[in-house]
């Protein structure tokens, strides 16, 4: 039901926030449209008359081979070959892992696939070397769901079963392996996840001691193919915004603790530098991961002020899925991810201006974001 307030201020929400159900539907099939046409470009044998065509058809292919699908979660779920992460490895041996680099402004993250027991080697390889210390990792999926495996088990759950021990590869002959140290575990109610911090000490002949921190984060409120629902919904929100003050650097970092106040949110998401990528993973890695990114990036663009004055002609959000689709496939998966988009950010626009925020993005009492 809405407030007083809620009906004081709806008038003042940007064009895109104001869409009908049916406008929203049919932007989501334009996109789907648009990822049909770039996945097919992606199997077509690269034409040698028309260079603009081949080009888009390299843009959008995938890697193919035994070696490759194997490392695969799902068949249909794959990073583009110009745009994935290439694990550090001696020339000749297989560098692939199912993992996109993903910008979305300044805002840096990779979307990856929960890892199999056969790839555990290769997460931790990609996370030593692509992400600065503390990383932070966020988990959008249970081990298990429906008596299905959504991703294997890469971390430790106690202290009983740390470390971890990361063994070497055996096709690989660099001599990478590791530990993965728990030092501590907690439930962190406002965010409704599980929060690691664990150590990961990673050697080779040439380099035998390298640690670095990570802050892991399972939010298991998440349905695949769904989206968050009542009170897991709000802990989302506030998991993001965890996820992205625990990446801050050490000089900048402030309290992850809030006073549940709506400025104190506002800042920490306004604030942040995301200059270091975020590992972010569910099971396949575009769906509830995609979800999350685009939420993410949105919600720094609004308590930036930078979603105050759009115009009518424009949606932040479509071009954000479709940004996001452009650098891993079927991001932002289903179309009730999609819809839910445009439900948070209309929320939080609307506590945005009921808190005393103008149209303008200013602040009524000066302690807007």
């Amino acid at each position: 039901m809405a407030t007083s307030s809620t009906s004081s201020t709806s008038h003042l929400l940007p064009a895109f926030l104001t869409q009908s159900k049916a406008d929203i539907h049919a932007k989501f099939i334009d996109l789907e449209w648009q990822q049909r046409n770039r996945l097919l470009q992606g199997t077509q044998p690269l034409p040698s008359a028309n260079p603009h065509q081949a080009a888009r058809s390299k843009q959008w292919s995938r890697l193919t081979g035994k070696d490759i699908a194997g490392r695969n979660r799902y068949v249909n779920v794959e990073p583009f070959a110009n745009n994935r992460v290439k694990l550090k490895v001696a020339d000749g041996v297989n560098d692939y892992i199912n993992a996109s680099p993903i910008q979305l402004g300044n805002r840096k993250y990779i979307a990856t696939q929960g890892p199999k027991d056969t790839s555990v080697n290769h997460f931790y390889r990609m996370l030593a070397a692509e992400v600065e210390s503390p990383a932070v990792v966020v988990m959008l999926t249970q081990t298990h769901e429906a008596g299905k495996e959504k991703c294997f088990q890469y971390y430790p759950l106690t202290e009983e079963e740390s470390p971890l021990i990361i063994n070497e590869e055996a096709d690989n002959s660099d001599g990478f392996s590791g530990e993965v140290h728990l030092d501590s575990a907690m439930d962190d109610e406002n965010s409704r996840s599980q929060l690691r911090k664990m150590r990961l000490r990673t050697g080779t002949p040439e380099n035998p001691n390298s640690e670095m921190e990570i802050r892991h984060l399972l939010f298991s409120g998440w349905p695949d193919f769904l989206i968050p629902e009542g009170e897991d919904r709000i802990a989302l929100i506030e998991l993001i915004r965890l996820s992205a003050s625990l990446n801050r650097p050490s000089s900048t970092s402030t309290s992850t603790e809030t006073n549940g106040s709506y400025s104190s949110h506002a800042a920490s998401f306004a604030a942040t530098d995301q200059d270091n990528p975020r590992i972010i993973h569910c099971s396949a890695g575009v769906g509830r991961s995609g979800t999350f990114i685009a939420l993410d990036y949105l919600l720094s663009l609004l308590h930036s002020n930078q979603l105050d004055n759009v115009p009518p002609d424009q949606d932040p959000i479509a071009d954000t899925v479709d940004s996001l689709r452009q650098q891993r496939m079927m991001m932002v998966q289903g179309e009730s991810q999609f819809f839910f988009l445009y439900e948070v950010l209309r929320e939080q626009m609307m506590a945005r201006l009921a808190s005393g925020g103008d149209a303008n993005g200013g602040a009524q009492d000066g302690n807007g974001a």
